[in-house]
């Protein structure tokens, strides 16, 4: 079974953190990015460090790519930048950087290509894990957001200590209300909406969300007066709650 690290270890080092495993390191500047409308190119750069006393073969596998449409995101070891189809890159053969030696650093970055032609504004959900040839099954997990709008919140420390499904506001409502939830860790999230006999009404969000507090608004103008379920579902988190729906 593979071992996720989303923080194994964690050591904030001026505005950097540190992610460290049993034999490697990485140095994150930041998880959140945002470019103006326009920016083609945007970088998120970050390091990964061999702390171990033998040399190691290093892998990057981007395992959630979710991105607006034409849009690209590519895998960068130092200025090389692999074909945006690689999910898969390493410090081993084919690839042209070499294994690393004990206190080696290596310059890694993530970048994301927007659609200029167009200039429209977008997020972007970008998931790396790295881990060692030796110890394939321990990997560090890592959530990116590149966004080049401005409306996007990208503060990082707004990260809910737990997942959580709030109270609807207002309730009872008529005809809308919002729905505030949180999200611990990355994961796909569906928040769903059902009449008082469990028939699906409404499906407000089925999409991967990075960690963080998010609000969902329901538009019940079409529906008649009665009592509503709705349900969230985030990794094994899963909370239901009632609203009241009054014309």
């Amino acid at each position: 079974m593979i071992k996720l690290i989303n923080i194994f270890f964690l050591i904030c080092l001026n505005s950097s953190i540190t992610l460290q495993a049993q034999e490697i390191e990485v140095i994150i500047h930041e998880t959140h990015k945002y470019e103006p409308v326009g920016t083609y190119e945007i970088v998120i750069e970050f390091e990964v460090v061999n702390i171990s006393g033998v040399e190691q073969s290093v892998f990057e596998k981007r395992s959630v790519n979710t991105l607006p449409e034409n849009w690209l995101s590519s895998l960068c070891f130092g200025e090389f930048c692999f074909p945006s189809e690689f999910d898969s890159i390493a410090t081993a053969p084919p690839f042209p950087e070499p294994p690393m030696q004990p206190g080696d650093t290596l310059q890694t970055s993530i970048h994301v290509f927007t659609d200029t032609a167009n200039l429209t504004t977008g997020i972007a959900y970008v998931q790396i894990q790295i881990g060692t040839f030796h110890n394939p099954d321990e990997r560090i997990t890592i959530d990116f957001i590149i966004t080049n709008d401005p409306s996007v919140d990208t503060n990082e420390e707004e990260i809910p200590a737990g997942y959580f499904l709030s109270p609807n506001y207002p309730n009872p409502f008529n005809p809308s209300t919002k729905i505030h939830y949180g999200v611990k860790e990355s994961g796909l999230v569906i928040l769903k909406v059902y009449n008082i006999l469990g028939v699906e009404i409404a499906t407000l969000i089925n999409e991967y969300k990075p960690a963080g507090n998010y609000t969902a608004s329901f538009d019940a103008s079409k529906l008649s007066s009665g009592v509503y379920i709705y349900s969230l579902s985030v990794n094994s988190f899963t909370q239901t709650r009632k609203m009241i729906l009054e014309k």
